[in-house]
């Protein structure tokens, strides 16, 4: 897609979903029983989940029906090749988790999916220009029609553990 991006010369946006894990339904017929916090009074009282939380095993993979359904919902089915690729008419995404990057050729056609998916209750962060993704900058020099990727984030965290 970045080959696509710089070849096509398209648009590019990132997004990422707040609090993914907390979107997702549990799975019916799937009980799934908590303790109360620390700091509660009442310690033999437990909660029973409606949805998921960080930490459960069955977490991702409901976030994941949940985030293709309301891409589908949008207009974006998920490719038959890449569960992780979404193409509608005009835009063209990438999910990985709660990582979303976009591309289309006018940048108002990802702002109109990115309301969209807000409208489905999809609790999407401001979509930006897709300049990091998963840890990698990206630049893009638009005379030369260079992409350069780039993890100083990530060498510079190892370099301080030392």
């Amino acid at each position: 897609m970045l080959i696509l991006e710089v070849i096509l010369d398209l648009k590019s946006k990132k997004g990422g979903v707040t609090a993914a894990f907390l979107h997702a339904d549990l799975e019916e017929g799937k009980e799934v029983y908590v303790r109360m916090p620390r700091g509660f009074e009442k310690k033999e009282k437990v909660f029973k989940l409606r949805k998921t939380l960080y930490g459960l095993r069955q977490s991702p993979r409901a976030f994941w029906k949940y985030m293709v359904q309301k891409m589908e919902a949008c207009g974006m089915p998920q490719s038959k090749l890449d569960p992780c690729l979404f193409v509608g008419d005009k835009v063209i995404c990438v999910c990985f988790v709660d990582d979303l990057l976009f591309w289309a050729r006018d940048a108002e056609d990802i702002h109109k999916l990115a309301v969209l998916l807000r409208e489905q209750g999809v609790d999407l962060e401001q979509e930006d220009d897709a300049a990091g993704f998963l840890g990698v900058r990206l630049e893009r020099d638009s005379e030369t029609n260079l992409l350069e990727m780039k993890q100083t984030g990530l060498i510079d965290r190892i370099i301080e553990a030392l």
